[in-house]
């Protein structure tokens, strides 16, 4: 089943690096990715990520799409190299194991976020969006669903509080 996306695709043309070290998982996550208007790059590795980042062909890097959990490279080290390169790059992380995401760090960093597998394709599709413009779509300013404008206005904050819950086994 293909893609689809409820909202035309984006208008300005950005550069995302996909690494996943599961083949079907790369496949699938460059098959949706492909929908919007990204110029798509992928590898199986972090290690090739790192090499591509090398090569005097390489474009460069808006968003990094990255596995969490790879052999010898993982998707955090990875992060760190695309960024200390490509400062004003963002990254998601697609992971099975969220709460190994803040092992050894407090909270995600500016332009990080993540999406937990299993997800949909307008899952990804709506997170590669958020992460990299702050909104879904064209013009588009997003809901406020919190109770008050100022509760939860940092989404750190937020996020520390998914992962307490998760940890309670609330969420």
């Amino acid at each position: 089943m293909a893609a689809t996306l409820a909202r035309p695709p984006l208008a300005v043309r950005k550069r995302v690096l996909v690494v996943d070290d599961e083949q079907p998982v790369l496949k699938l996550l460059v098959r949706i990715l492909s929908v919007d208007n990204y110029e798509i790059q992928s590898t199986d590795s972090g290690v090739e990520a790192a090499r591509l980042l090398d090569m005097p062909s390489f474009r460069g890097v808006d968003l990094l799409v990255t596995d969490l959990m790879m052999p010898k490279m993982d998707g955090r080290q990875l992060a760190s190299l695309v960024r200390q390169r490509y400062p004003s790059a963002r990254v998601l992380y697609v992971t099975g194991f969220a709460d190994t995401l803040f092992k050894g760090v407090q909270e995600l960093g500016d332009g990080e976020s993540f999406i937990e597998k299993p997800f949909g394709a307008a899952g990804l599709l709506e997170a590669t969006r958020l992460v990299m413009f702050g909104h879904i779509a064209d013009g588009e300013t997003p809901a406020d669903k919190r109770d008050t404008a100022g509760e939860f206005a940092d989404d750190r904050l937020r996020t520390k509080v998914v992962r307490l819950l998760k940890r309670l086994r609330f969420a």
